[in-house]
């Protein structure tokens, strides 16, 4: 368990249950938010074929693509079509022993091409061994890469992989000169991905603040990634969101503090999205869903924002942008509520069940991935338009 796991579990406080609430709506301070509306989706389960367990979603044009996990080898496996009765299996070409059982982290799209991440645990101590995968719609195949590249002394885990215009960035976490872990990125040249050094820049530890980056989503040429900064102090230990802004896939990097309402506890960010110079962000304040606003020029949390309680060790998917609305799904104790920002206007309406894993807009309708614990992890669709 890394240091920054264990200080985390320290303040953690406990989770207030509540669900989607249409009344007493929390927003930034010395706001007098109106509450939000209650709406009503249908949601209708994805079938996919027998076996098949979804994992994680994007979009390419017109299609969705599905990762999921199947019986036998390779048990990584990845869907894309135009609707739910025409998905098709993508041909995967994995060629290290770990790929054959990786599970997909993350899939992303751009221009046709098809990038993607998977991990499967192994070894004496059964640390991830981690494998990347490029392609088209027509076939994928594993950029097998030497061990020393994402493992080895020192490798954290990855967290993602985003495009920054036409190229990918990989997201995860490597030991630092100072202290903990930094912060880590990794670009591609042709089919071997190189890791950009850290030290000196935003992403590295210091011993005073331990920074975790969590997600990481394309902001034109650049990126964004968020996450929270761990702050030590003699008597303290404060975990405060924050994320990270950079105009090309090496940098320079810029760290945004993030507010907090409500309580002076545990808050991070969990998931991110970004349309032209505009980001919104996702994620949990003592038990609470938290939300965020970040442009070129300010920060802030938009005002009425539904008061959504979190269960303990759950994390919010990455919101999805609807035209001009937000839409985000967050998991709650009954399973999970999603909420849409219009203007400035919010609703909220039930989502399927069992914990959100992974959410798109395909059309007019949301796709989510639930994942066990309500049950096996399953797809759904919901038109909200």
């Amino acid at each position: 368990m890394s240091v920054r796991a264990v200080l985390v579990g320290l303040v953690a406080g406990s989770a207030l249950l509540c669900g989607a609430c249409t009344s007493g709506s929390t927003g930034s301070p010395g706001t007098s938010p109106s509450p939000a509306t209650t709406t009503t989706l249908r949601w209708e389960q994805v079938p996919l074929p027998p076996g098949f367990e979804p994992v994680t979603l994007a979009t390419a044009g017109d299609d969705v693509v599905v990762g999921a996990t199947a019986p036998g080898r390779p048990r990584p496996r990845l869907l894309v079509g135009p609707g739910p009765d025409r998905l098709r299996e993508v041909p995967l070409a994995p060629r290290s022993p770990y790929a054959f059982e990786g599970r997909w982290f993350q899939v992303v799209t751009r221009g046709g091409r098809i990038d993607a991440i998977a991990g499967a645990r192994g070894g004496a101590h059964g640390n991830y061994r981690w494998t990347t995968w490029s392609g088209t719609a027509a076939g994928v195949a594993e950029q097998e890469q030497p061990f020393g590249v994402f493992g080895s002394y020192g490798a954290g885990d990855l967290a993602g992989i985003a495009y920054a215009g036409t190229s990918p960035v990989v997201l995860g976490a490597w030991q630092s000169e100072q202290t903990g872990m930094d912060v880590a990125t990794w670009t591609r040249s042709g089919d071997r991905w190189s890791r950009r050094t850290s030290t000196g820049t935003p992403l590295a530890s210091t011993p005073e603040e331990l920074v975790d980056a969590r997600v990481i989503t394309a902001r034109g040429d650049g990126l964004l990634l968020g996450g929270s900064v761990t702050r030590l102090a003699p008597g303290s230990v404060e975990v405060v969101p924050a994320a990270w802004t950079s105009p090309r896939p090496s940098g320079p990097w810029t760290r945004v503090d993030l507010s907090r309402s409500g309580d002076r506890g545990t808050s991070e960010v969990d998931g991110a999205v970004c349309a032209r110079d505009r980001c919104v962000l996702a994620g949990v304040t003592d038990g609470r869903l938290s939300v965020w606003e970040v442009t070129d020029d300010t920060t802030a949390e938009p005002p009425g924002t539904p008061a959504v309680g979190v269960p303990d060790n759950a994390s919010v998917p990455s919101p999805v942008l609807l035209g001009d609305d937000v839409v985000l799904v967050a998991p709650t104790e009954r399973g999970s509520t999603l909420l849409r920002r219009s203007g400035s206007a919010w609703s909220t309406a039930d989502g399927p069940p069992g914990p959100p894993a992974s959410v798109v807009v395909h059309g007019d309708e949301v796709w989510v991935v639930t994942s066990a614990g309500r049950g096996t992890p399953a797809l759904w669709r919901a038109r909200v338009a």
